[in-house]
Order: C-alpha cells, then structure tokens, then sequence
C-alpha cells in the first residue's frame, strides 16, 4: 500500500512540474519582443529531464487499473473490519485498539490515495493538448518544378526546314526563314552545318551562325563547322562568335 501511494504521489509531482514548464514558455511565447530583437520561437520538447510525451488513451488506462487496485483494497479492509468485530470479544483491549488503530490509519492511506488519483486523472484530463505547447514546425515550401529538358530540333520537323531553306532562291529569304526556325527551336552543330551549305558567301554563312549561336546546345562541337570556310580569317570569326556568351 505505501508503494501504491508513493507511485501516485511521483505521478502528480511530475505532472505538476510538466504543466509548469509549458505554461513557462507559452508565456515567453505570447510576450512582444523588445525593440530590434526577432519574435522567440518555440522550443522543441526537451530529450532528457522531467518532462515527457505520453499517450492520453494510455495513461487513463492505467490509471483506471488503478483505480480498481484501490477499490479492491478498500473492500478488503471492510471485509477485515467485519471479521474483527465478530472476533472483538476474544481479544483482549489492548489487541483491539491496536487492530483499530491500524486498520484506520491504512483505510486514511486508502482515502488519500484516492484523493491524489482523482486529481492527476483531472489534470490528465484539463492537459493541453501538445500541439498548443509546442506548435508543429512550418510546413517545408514544395521543391522547385525541374527544369525543362532542352531538346534539339526532331529529325523530320528540321528535315523540312533544310528543305524550306534550300528551295529559297535569295539570301534574305533563307535568313527570314532561318530566323524563324530559330525562335522555338534548338540546334547540334551538325545541323548548323547542313543549313550553311546552302549559301554561297562566308559573310552570309557568319551571319546565319550568328543568328542560331543562342540557340546551338553543343557550342563545343563548333569545330566541325571550319570545313564549311576557306579562309582563315573567317574561320577566327567563327570561333568569336561561337565564344560569345
């Protein structure tokens, strides 16, 4: 019985000092900051000490088993008190005051024992619940959608095109054809290649770089487009332009 008290009695004291400290930073919480200092944040539940998260559907639990524990002892005390009254007269004075004297200090244990339950399964019921303690942490913002994959022009839609260009007689036409092309589409160096062999001039073949360098996804393969030039100083302008940022 004294065990059974003392557990009930440590259950309360840490209890009591668990709603302390949360009414303690609830407040600091709530509190304006002074002036220049930012807004506190919650604290995240403490990992060693006093404090501690339990299940509320399991601790009733138990506590109802205990519950029962004291009610069964108290009968059994009553049960004791009957059989002594009837054994009372083959007993001396002494032996009964004694008896007595016992049986009302463990039936006082018994009756406090059930005060102190009555309590902690009141507090168990009035607790905050911990998300109002401790709020949850801000939802995480969504990861970035991915980035589109950059693909170059499809074989058939660029097949047309070199045909669209080649069909053209002049030189503008096939630049205002190319510069059309070149708005909502991407390029391989290979492709450039076979556009430029459809005009006659360096100066227009630069041109027609210069026009689809923004839109050229494999620049390091720019080499291949020298054999397309006969003279070294257009070929350095190819280089420039196809170094261009």
């Amino acid at each position: 019985m004294k065990a059974l008290t003392l557990a009930v009695a440590l259950l309360t004291a840490s209890s009591a000092l668990a709603q302390d400290e949360a009414e303690k930073q609830g407040a600091e919480l709530r509190r304006n900051p002074p002036p220049g200092r930012p807004m506190p944040q919650p604290q995240q539940p403490p990992r060693s000490g006093n404090l501690a998260v339990v299940d509320r559907d399991e601790l009733n639990a138990r506590l109802a088993r205990l519950e029962k524990l004291l009610e069964d002892a108290e009968k059994r005390l009553e049960e004791e008190s009957r059989y002594s009254d009837r054994d009372r007269d083959r007993r001396g004075r002494d032996q009964d005051r004694d008896r007595d004297r016992d049986r009302d200090s463990a039936r006082n244990k018994v009756r406090k024992a059930q005060e102190t339950l009555d309590s902690v399964q009141q507090f168990v019921t009035e607790a905050p619940h911990l998300g109002t303690v401790y709020p949850a942490p801000a939802p995480r913002p969504p990861p970035p959608p991915p980035m589109p994959v950059v693909q170059p022009m499809p074989e058939g839609p660029f097949k047309r095109l070199n045909e669209a260009v080649k069909h053209e007689s002049f030189t503008d036409d096939k630049m205002r054809i190319i510069t059309m092309a070149a708005g909502n589409n991407h390029f391989l160096i290979s492709q450039v290649g076979q556009l430029l062999s459809h005009f006659a001039f360096s100066q227009d073949k630069l041109a027609a770089v210069r026009t689809l360098k923004p839109r050229i996804l494999d620049p390091e393969n720019g080499y291949q487009l020298y054999s397309v030039f006969s003279f070294s100083s257009d070929k350095k302008q190819l280089q420039e332009i196809l170094a261009q940022r």
